[in-house]
């Protein structure tokens, strides 16, 4: 409880005197959901752009990669219940929504994937150089190993077989 007081203290002191999420969230360098979110738009349309944007971003801000992760990975959790069991996630988490919402935007096996992916990576951060280019590699591995004819189609067409030269 002491312990409780001294950061609600410290952000109070942060933020001038009021006391509100995004100020605690800025104090502790944590990672609110909507970076997860844009991640998850930007890997259902496979823009890589926006991905490493999205990193960047959080390292302009001095946000915790693995945070990243880790909002990354509670949302691909809920976006794998609601594909799986349409209708199980509870309708008063106020994150439903937007899980819903996501949801539809991957295919399922996509999901397992990147959950997958990340769940993993999490560990990897530590192996990187640095947490943001561990972070990216995380993130464009769904690119680079997204599953055969499911989800939205690459920017890259598949090459096209030659027609067979007369005789």
């Amino acid at each position: 409880m002491r312990d409780a007081l001294s950061l609600a203290d410290q952000a109070i002191a942060y933020a001038g005197g009021s006391l509100n999420a995004d100020a605690v969230r800025a104090m502790l360098g944590s990672v609110d959901r909507s970076h997860a979110e844009r991640f998850v738009r930007a890997l259902a349309v496979r823009d890589g752009r926006a991905v490493l944007s999205g990193v960047d971003a959080l390292r302009e801000h001095g946000l915790s990669a693995a945070g990243a992760l880790e909002a990354l990975t509670a949302l691909l959790q809920q976006m794998a219940i609601e594909q799986a069991v349409p209708g199980a996630l509870p309708e008063t988490d106020p994150d439903t929504p937007i899980a819903r919402e996501l949801s539809a935007l991957l295919p399922a096996d996509e999901t397992q994937l990147l959950y997958s992916f990340a769940l993993h990576g999490r560990q990897e951060l530590t192996l990187a150089p640095d947490a943001y280019a561990g972070l990216s590699m995380v993130l464009l591995r769904l690119l680079a190993f997204a599953p055969a004819g499911g989800g939205v189609p690459s920017k890259v067409s598949p090459p096209v077989a030659a027609a067979p030269a007369p005789r």
